[in-house]
Order: structure tokens, then C-alpha cells, then sequence
């Protein structure tokens, strides 16, 4: 998880309407506002994600931002996280859980085929490295996110 913190002069509402409309009605991305407090706004925003193959070629992050007044005039602090979404996750630990079963089956002697060793091992290393891709990537998409709500709020 990455944050990333700035203020800006407006108010909370403000910057979750302009939010909503610049992002909310876009068909690429998914979009929830909650503003039940006066004073604060707190956002999720993610891409569509339609195929799992898409895991490695597009951007998949989820942000959670927090919108808040900053004390007096009309300022807001916006903090901002950055997660992975959950079904590359889902993706990296099925693969690393799939093959490490397969590999205790043969440590445990259940099933003493080579073959279960041979489809454990090549589990567990695509876990791995998609892992290892996904976080190579993880400061790209950051930065593409970023690139985005500075151009939407214009700070």
C-alpha cells in the first residue's frame, strides 16, 4: 500500500463532485463517493477489470481516498491510498497455495508421481512471478493515478 497526501483549495464537497463527475460517468472506472459527514468525503476508485488475463496488461489498483476540511477557510487535505486490487491477489495466492499442495502431497507421500512434483513447482513459480511483475509495476500504475486526480483537481 502507497500513500500519498496533498491539499487543496477547496471543500471536501466540491472536490467529490467534481470527482464524481469527471470519473463517475466514465464507463472505465468504477466509482463510489460516501459524504454522510459534513465536513469529510471518503472515495474508492478502480478500473474494470472484464478478464483475468487483463491482470497483466492494464492498470489494477484500487484507491481509497479520504477528503477532509482542513481547518479554517475553504481548504481540504486529501489523503490518498493505493492498493492492489483484490482478484490480481486472489491470482497470485491461488497459484503459490495450488503449488505448494501439490508439493506437500509428494513431501507427504500421498501421491509419489513425478508428475505432481512437476505441476507443483511450475504453481508455486508462476505465483512468484507474477508477484514479482505485478509489484515491478505497482509505482507505473501509482504514477498513472496520480497523473489522473492532479489533472481532475487541478492542485
Amino acid at each position: 500500500m502507497k500513500a500519498w497526501n496533498f491539499q487543496v483549495k477547496s471543500s471536501p464537497k466540491e472536490i467529490g463532485e467534481k470527482l464524481e463527475s469527471s470519473l463517475g460517468s466514465a464507463g472505465k472506472f468504477v466509482f463510489d463517493i460516501n459524504d454522510d459527514k459534513i465536513n469529510s468525503v471518503r472515495f474508492k476508485l478502480r478500473k474494470r477489470m472484464l478478464l483475468g488475463f487483463e491482470l497483466n496488461s492494464q492498470n489494477h489498483l484500487t484507491v481509497n481516498g479520504k477528503i477532509l476540511k482542513a481547518g479554517t477557510g475553504n481548504k481540504a487535505d486529501v489523503n490518498i491510498h493505493f492498493t492492489p486490487h483484490i482478484l490480481s491477489k486472489l491470482v497470485i495466492f491461488a497459484n503459490i497455495i495450488l503449488g505448494l499442495c501439490f508439493l506437500a502431497a509428494v513431501i507427504l507421500e500421498v501421491n509419489s508421481h513425478s508428475y505432481m512434483f512437476i505441476i507443483g513447482a511450475i504453481f508455486l513459480v508462476t505465483g512468484i512471478l507474477i508477484a514479482l511483475h505485478l509489484q515491478r509495476k505497482f509505482k507505473e500504475h501509482v504514477q498513472e493515478y496520480k497523473t489522473l486526480l492532479s489533472d481532475v483537481l487541478k492542485f
